[in-house]
């Protein structure tokens, strides 16, 4: 069982659905960040083509990748222009910065 680092960058607006989703999914922890950016969606209309948006830091075990990602997904309105991206990431290592102890489980036989 591996663990994987997701990075999702959201609008605003959809932070307090995702909280309460990922809270009832069982996901442990989440780290938002206010960013600014701008992509695919530039605002050629204002002087500043840069957009506030936050961004989702989640560590999840693989089981709950999926739930994971249909969750961001749903929440974010992903249907429609703008909704955010999302990124997967698989970890080699995992470790608690006071004691050193690896979080990640080991291999199994």
């Amino acid at each position: 069982m591996g663990f994987h680092y997701v990075v999702a960058v959201v609008r605003p607006e959809v932070v307090a659905a995702l909280e309460a989703r990922l809270s009832s999914l069982g996901i442990g922890g989440v780290t938002l960040t206010k960013v600014r950016g701008f992509g695919e969606y530039k605002n050629f209309y204002s002087r500043d083509w840069l957009t506030e948006q936050l961004k989702v830091e989640v560590f999840v075990e693989a089981p709950m990748l999926d739930a994971l990602l249909g969750a961001l997904r749903e929440i974010a309105n992903a249907d429609g222009p703008g909704a955010g991206v999302v990124a997967v990431m698989s970890l080699d290592k995992f470790l608690h910065l006071r004691t050193g102890a690896d979080v990640l489980p080991g291999p199994t036989p």
